[in-house]
């Protein structure tokens, strides 16, 4: 019997809601991180909203359905391979649908660390200072003996210390090293073609590395660069991409993909009996709906959609770039090719206004689709009406 008490409770319930709605909605007029994107939240235009309401777990390996009939595989299936078209490796990989970045980097990193076990060798992390802290975080919940390596001004990888730290490595050692395809202050992008150019003067022997990349800002636009490098085929064995950065998935989530040898190094065939599927993710259930989300988002947009995305918001990018140095503002930087704006950390209202990432004495704008041009506009001007 529901009483009076519950129905003042399920009432202030409400009303706490509908005031926490209120203010996401102010704060996303003003919101400069991760986009809110519209068209991507209008799932209910194919009923698939209703399915929000089921329990949909995809527990397990993508690819074995396993004994529960309520989940999404076929659709992360789909969704995967899309991803996997994208970078050219479609009829030789293993993925799934993470939780995000920080899962698919351990996914890669787990991997990495048994692939090189499995060879009797000591797995040895390499990353640059300028990583994503997810990064160290997981080596240590791995047990994998890290070594930072010191970043160029810019954030890139000095190929100079890698070289360096390969060589003070012993026979017994294998490396997992991690590549950074946008670091998070400055957006930087590490060159695999001088870390392979490090390996081969080194003669390094493949066979004790593992390549990770770490892509969850640029995952989507990376591979429609002019200056793009075909990473599978050079020698990468694992990515990790957020869904909820460029994408704009509603909800967070990402993507790994691997080769699939490696994979099937690393994981074997753990049977589960009770699930009927494999025991191959970090995660054991898995958010359902999250594949469904990726999925409506990659047939909405396709593979031209994510080009033209992209290509806008680089071009937005050097748009706030100029302009800020066109008013004079101070330390204003654009890595190449890149969506993320590093310059001087602004007054604390305008910080806390535009929910900007600060570092030090930086503070970035990562130029994501609902960035436009009068957005930049009204940005700059709040920052020149401050006297800087």
């Amino acid at each position: 019997m529901t009483t009076s008490n519950d129905l003042e409770r399920l009432a202030e319930a409400e009303i706490r809601l509908s005031y926490f709605l209120a203010e996401q909605i102010k704060n996303s007029t003003t919101y400069f991180g991760y986009p809110e994107v519209p068209e991507n939240n209008a799932l209910s235009i194919l009923g698939i909203s209703s399915l929000a309401k089921l329990h949909l777990n995809n527990a397990g390996d993508p690819w074995v359905h396993g004994n529960a009939k309520m989940h999404t595989k076929a659709f992360e299936q789909e969704a995967l391979d899309f991803v996997a078209h994208l970078y050219g490796i479609q009829d030789d990989y293993w993925g799934y649908i993470t939780s995000g970045g920080t899962e698919g980097n351990l996914y890669g990193m787990y991997t990495g660390r048994d692939y090189l076990v499995n060879q009797n060798l000591k797995p040895v992390f390499l990353f640059s200072d300028s990583s994503h802290y997810s990064i160290p975080k997981n080596a240590h919940l791995l047990g994998i003996r890290a070594i930072p390596l010191k970043a160029q001004s810019t954030g890139e990888m000095d190929y100079t210390q890698l070289e360096s730290t390969l060589q003070q490595l012993d026979e017994t050692e294998g490396v997992i090293l991690n590549i950074n395809l946008g670091t998070t202050m400055t957006g930087a992008m590490d060159s695999l073609k001088a870390i392979n150019d490090c390996i081969d003067t080194l003669q390094f022997p493949r066979e004790k590395l593992f390549l990770h990349i770490d892509a969850a800002l640029m995952g989507f636009i990376y591979p429609f660069l002019e200056t793009a490098e075909p990473l599978f085929k050079n020698g990468a064995h694992s990515i990790a991409m957020s869904g909820h950065k460029f994408p704009g998935a509603i909800h967070p989530c990402g993507i790994v993909l691997t080769k699939k040898d490696k994979h099937d190094a690393a994981f074997g065939d753990n049977w589960i009996p009770y699930v009927g599927s494999k025991d191959t993710t970090i995660s054991g259930s898995r958010n359902g709906f999250l594949a469904l989300n990726l999925w409506y988002i990659f047939q909405k947009k396709g593979l031209q959609g994510f080009k033209k995305e992209g290509m806008e918001c680089i071009e937005n990018a050097q748009y706030l770039t100029q302009k800020l140095k066109d008013m004079g503002y101070p330390d204003v930087f654009q890595f190449p090719n890149q969506i993320i704006v590093t310059f001087k950390k602004p007054i604390p209202e305008l910080v806390r206004k535009y929910q900007l990432a600060t570092q030090g004495d930086m503070a970035h704008v990562v130029v994501m689709q609902h960035i436009t041009p009068s957005r930049i506009d009204g940005f700059c001007a709040d920052l020149e009406r401050s006297g800087f």
